[in-house]
């Protein structure tokens, strides 16, 4: 799994080296960046491929020096409260590989970030105390409509997220959509 750091990250975790991106799927890719809001710091977290985005508070200096453990109890955590069962995200951790901290993962990733921030500056509610989950501020960033880097058409990242896991096969594929064709229903009726 590829943890992809901006600058303002950088600068907390202390990590003179990145690795660079590879080949790993965008699925398995995250990328961080820190923020201000309402005076608070907060840590967004992003998938580069469906742009699901987890907003963290209250980050303590020990979670800073152990960065890697940190992003992967968050992204469990998520997983969890999205209702993947354990086996499920364990595998999706198995698939994803060793975890290293990298630059991020693109143009298109690092604009979907921005439009995040952007967002977060129209959030007029208050940020809760004495949490790390931000949860309204989540649902409030991911009910962005998007067309992310892992997509060719637009969506919302939470449904964007469950069809990439059914992509690589953590969930079971849901059967397409009936779809009435319109001219041919109202030729068949006149």
């Amino acid at each position: 799994m590829e943890i992809g750091a901006t600058k303002a990250v950088q600068g907390r975790i202390k990590k003179t080296e990145l690795e660079t991106t590879g080949d790993t799927s965008l699925v398995f890719c995250w990328d961080t960046h820190l923020v201000k809001l309402k005076g608070r710091n907060v840590l967004l977290i992003v998938n580069a491929s469906n742009r699901y985005a987890i907003a963290m508070t209250d980050i303590e200096v020990r979670n800073w020096n152990y960065y890697t453990l940190y992003i992967e109890r968050v992204i469990r955590g998520i997983m969890q409260s999205m209702g993947y069962t354990p086996e499920q995200i364990q595998q999706y951790f198995k698939m994803s590989g060793e975890m290293v901290v990298t630059k991020t993962h693109g143009r298109k990733s690092v604009g979907g970030i921005n439009r995040i921030v952007t967002c977060m500056e129209y959030y007029d509610k208050k940020l809760e105390k004495n949490t790390k989950y931000q949860w309204k501020l989540c649902e409030y960033l991911n009910g962005d409509i998007c067309q992310p880097e892992g997509f060719d058409a637009y969506g919302y990242p939470p449904e964007l997220f469950r069809l990439d896991m059914e992509r690589i096969g953590l969930l079971p594929k849901r059967k397409p959509a009936k779809v009435i064709d319109l001219q041919a229903y109202k030729e068949s009726t006149q």
